[in-house]
């Protein structure tokens, strides 16, 4: 009998109880996970997202901005995750291309192979700009600042589009898998849903006769799911997962489905940066979480000095006739008194405008942590940042994100070309080789992604400059390969090469440049 890692039996030799008492138990271990995050997330929503549902049984539309003195760290959020949507993923721009892995035969690789996996690149980023995608990774990249992006990409209506959805962490639990990956992922609800909306989400569902039985005599019972995806621990190398529907109100599974291949899993997890054998990940606002607790109650602590100042406070005499709580200190207003008495003003015991000096300090502190003022132009300028600023802006970025672009590529643009090329496959749209650094590669071309190309090419440039101030610059074109180079620097652009003259076409252009200056001197003449 096959068994899994921790001795027990695989699904396929395991009755219907046994496996949802399996798949319940790796559930509760993964919420264990999940609730000692929780506390240290509510705290992140409560300053820096509180827009968002709690991670507890509330309202979702309860008023949650009780603790937010200072917007900083509120409104740089969405910038965040804007300024980073558009150094990985441009909206309008790509990302990724396919070319030809050190598997494929050397002797196939032709400019008509690069033209078809250049269609297919297209057709690839065609799929994401006509989706939700860049809606919803906008907001995944807001999860990515807590720690953890969870992003669900699944098939459309239609044959060819594609449907995505962020997953905060309010209502979903991981596992921890071989190799640092994720092994299982749970997600949950908390109010349930009836009959109705059960069936239309989930078509593929199966009631039990209990259940029909209860859902006649009571249509609009609310039944609570667990949705699980779990990896087929048993053979490492079959690539193979099981996706698990359980109704917790009713203790059975609705559906059960096996998905096999690489792409074949919805779900992406991307973590910012991660220690030891955690599946979760730990982001910037974790990180800067102190600066803006502070830099909160440094504020409300002015705030509420002010408030003493404008309103004031007062000492009098307790001669009987003067009642503070029947009094409302305002313009026009007549107080009683004996007379004799007084009310006169406490003077405040000091002043809070030393505040004023790190207010400054700590929102810039919050602004750079969330690489805010990096990718952002320069505050009150009047023109736009020039391209090589915008270049070493990125570069600096790219520096500090090292660890960061390393997961993105893996974790993040990696299974999701994948998966898209496997929706696409199944539905006869694509016919590829194998993908990820096998057959076919993934090649990242994004801003941050390529910040190591524009080192290349300033180091290119500052070594001509060098050289041409050591030999003249009359002598530095003849010390070139003209057409490597040309190649070269293409490659680093990002220029297509089908938009380069070959060795031919160079010599006739420069005949026909030729022609032409001797026109015009004729002309001239």
């Amino acid at each position: 009998m096959r068994r899994t890692d921790d001795g027990q039996p695989t699904p396929a030799t395991m009755g219907p109880e046994k496996e949802l008492a399996r798949v319940m138990d790796k559930f509760k271990r993964a919420k264990s996970r999940w609730s000692s995050w929780s506390d240290i997330w509510e705290e992140a929503y409560d300053y820096v997202m509180p827009h968002r549902e709690s991670f507890y049984q509330e309202s979702p539309a309860q008023r949650r901005t009780q603790n937010i003195y200072d917007e900083t760290a509120v409104v740089g959020l969405p910038k965040f995750a804007s300024r980073l949507q558009l150094g990985f993923f441009p909206p309008n721009g790509r990302a990724f291309k396919l070319v030809p892995g050190p598997e494929f035969p050397k002797r196939e690789i032709t400019k008509a192979l690069q033209a078809e996996l250049d269609r297919i690149t297209d057709l690839l980023h065609e799929g994401l700009r006509n989706s939700n995608f860049n809606a919803e990774l906008h907001e995944g990249f807001q999860d990515l600042a807590l720690g953890t992006m969870n992003m669900l990409c699944e098939e459309g209506r239609f044959s060819g589009d594609l449907h995505f959805t962020a997953v905060p962490p309010t209502n979903l639990a991981l596992l921890p898998g071989n190799m640092d990956t994720v092994s299982g992922w749970f997600r949950w609800n908390y109010d349930g849903m009836d009959i109705t909306e059960l069936k239309h989400r989930y078509p593929k569902a199966e009631y039990t006769e209990k259940m029909k039985q209860e859902q006649k005599r009571n249509p609009h019972r609310k039944t609570k799911v667990v949705e699980a995806t779990l990896y087929d621990q048993a053979d490492k190398f079959k690539d193979e997962y099981t996706y698990y529907l359980i109704s917790e109100t009713d203790n059975c599974i609705l559906q059960k489905a096996t998905l096999k291949g690489r792409g074949s899993v919805p779900w992406i997890t991307t973590r910012w940066c991660k220690s030891g054998f955690e599946v979760w990940g730990r982001g910037p606002v974790l990180q800067a979480m102190p600066a803006i607790k502070t830099l909160n109650l440094t504020v409300q602590l002015i705030l509420e000095n002010a408030e003493m100042a404008i309103a004031g406070s007062y000492v009098y005499d307790d001669d009987g006739v003067f009642n503070p709580d029947n009094i409302t200190i305002q313009p026009g207003t007549f107080i009683p008194r004996s007379p004799g008495s007084s009310i006169d003003t406490l003077a405040a015991p000091g002043r809070f405008d030393v505040a004023q000096l790190v207010l400054d300090d700590m929102r810039r502190n919050v602004r750079k942590a969330l690489f805010i003022d990096e990718l952002d132009s320069r505050p009150n300028a009047r023109t736009p940042l020039s391209a090589t600023e915008v270049s070493e802006r990125l570069a600096d970025v790219a520096r500090d994100m090292g660890a960061v672009a390393g997961r993105m590529q893996k974790e993040f643009m990696t299974p999701l070309v994948e998966r898209i090329i496997k929706i696409y496959t199944d539905q006869g749209i694509l016919d590829i080789p194998k993908v990820d650094g096998r057959t076919l590669r993934i090649l990242p071309v994004s801003p941050l992604l390529r910040a190591q190309d524009q080192q290349d090419v300033a180091d290119f440039v500052r070594f001509q400059q060098t050289v041409a101030g050591t030999f003249g610059p009359e002598i530095t074109p003849a010390l070139y390969d003209q057409a490597a180079v040309i190649r070269y620097l293409a490659q680093k652009f990002g220029v297509m090469e089908e938009l380069l003259a070959d060795e031919t076409q160079v010599q006739q252009n420069a005949q026909l440049m030729q022609s032409i200056m001797q026109m015009q001197q004729g002309g001239m003449q």
